[in-house]
């Protein structure tokens, strides 16, 4: 009897230490979600500026994410594990269009997923990648993580791919469409590049097929 009395006290201290933890949990998050959620606008909003730095505005685009003609362009062009998260319109002060800050990922990176914002600007039917940012870039330190670094990130800036996609060379860039590929990263490179086509692609749909 003794004994039972002991193991229902011990289930009753463990419970309640369950539920004291449960409580204490729920509170921390609620606590923090708030500042996180304030502080990823922020970071969102300051990466829209960055690569779009001539908009006064940016207006979402609902419905990326199920956009079929986007998913579509995505699997023609062989772009696999990789998708377009987000759309924003970048708007002049007048509310007139200037082109978009697309957020996609590649799931291939060396280190998992490569998440960049990309600003594309659309102007009289031609599409012009404004710059790029990372948003998640976990790559080996010294090697992938120099994507990170201007002299990569810059091969981006006003790169007007024409019909073509962008695509990577380890000999020299020689066409509008190309960029160098990082040094002994050639995964990452591919992952990066990938990841800007995939902004590409979702600009030519919301253009209507504009090269």
């Amino acid at each position: 009897m003794k004994k039972e009395t002991s193991l229902g006290h011990d289930i009753v201290i463990i419970t309640l230490i369950t539920l004291v933890a449960g409580l204490l949990l729920g509170l921390v998050h609620t606590v923090t979600a708030g500042p996180i959620a304030a502080q990823e606008e922020k970071t969102r909003i300051e990466t829209q500026k960055a690569v779009f730095p001539d908009a006064a505005s940016f207006e979402a685009v609902d419905g990326i994410e199920a956009n079929a003609d986007i998913i579509k362009a995505l699997e023609d062009a062989g772009f696999t594990k990789t998708e377009v998260k987000a759309v924003d319109t970048a708007l002049d002060d007048k509310g007139e269009k200037l082109g978009y800050v697309i957020t996609s990922l590649n799931k291939e990176g060396y280190g998992g997923e490569i998440k960049i914002m990309t600003g594309v600007r659309a102007e009289d039917g031609n599409l012009t990648v404004n710059s790029i940012a990372f948003l998640t870039l976990s790559e080996t330190a010294g090697m992938g993580m120099k994507a990170d670094l201007p002299e990569f990130k810059e091969q981006f800036v006003d790169l007007a791919p024409g019909d073509e996609w962008i695509v990577f060379t380890k000999n020299g860039k020689s066409a509008s469409n190309e960029i160098d590929a990082i040094s002994g990263s050639t995964v990452t490179t591919k992952a990066v590049t990938k990841a800007v086509n995939a902004a590409l692609a979702a600009a030519r749909c919301l253009e209507g097929g504009a090269s």
